[in-house]
């Protein structure tokens, strides 16, 4: 068999869009409306350099086609500028920030985990091959720690659990809640009244 060398050029293509979202607030019924920013990749591939244009342009292409997509599906956890409530379907996003510290954490425990879980069979292979009173105590010690490690973790998991159930961002100062409301977006009427000033204008 004769060995066939392949080489290709891959193109990436990155795109940014924005998109307005209309929000009825589930509240106080005022409907608002925010700026969505995204960005979104695709990538084309010519092999052997034979269509380089096609591959850019298709890398061009789906580039547009995943960001509209992300744009037309995806949302940011932004309250209602007159009252501060939280949509429901927000909650999801708010819930992945707020984990962040218990998922430091648990990594921190599963790497611990495994050192321990290492040091216990370690401690239990000198144990059978010396059958001494010391590699006893070494091997019950290194296994109590691995226990009390997966007891804390095991508890963690449970207590982030019920308390992502819990979870519910309006419970939050309201006035801390609007203003960040504010920041992000207008009313339905303070924006048809910003448009008919500029048609004005």
């Amino acid at each position: 068999m004769v060995p066939i060398p392949v080489f290709w050029t891959k193109y990436t293509a990155t795109m940014r869009g924005r998109a307005m979202k209309v929000v009825p607030c589930e509240n106080c019924s005022t409907e608002y409306i925010y700026i969505l920013e995204r960005e979104a990749s695709g990538v084309g591939t010519s092999v052997y350099m034979l269509n380089n244009e096609g591959a850019a342009g298709h890398a061009q292409s789906a580039a547009g086609d995943t960001l509209k997509e992300v744009l037309d599906n995806d949302f940011d956890p932004v309250p209602c500028p007159a009252c501060g409530h939280y949509q429901r379907y927000m909650f999801s996003k708010l819930r992945e920030t707020k984990g962040m510290g218990i998922v430091v954490i648990t990594i921190a425990l599963l790497m611990i985990g495994v050192i321990a879980a290492v040091g216990a069979l370690r401690c239990s292979l000198d144990y059978l091959q010396n059958q001494s009173e010391a590699d006893f105590r070494s091997m019950f010690t290194a296994w109590a720690v691995l226990l009390v490690v997966c007891l804390i973790g095991f508890g963690l998991s449970v207590l982030n659990n019920r308390k992502m159930r819990r979870f519910d961002p309006n419970v939050a100062d309201q006035q801390a809640r609007i203003a960040i409301g504010r920041s992000r977006a207008v009313t339905r009427a303070e924006f048809e009244k910003i448009q008919q000033e500029d048609k004005r204008g």
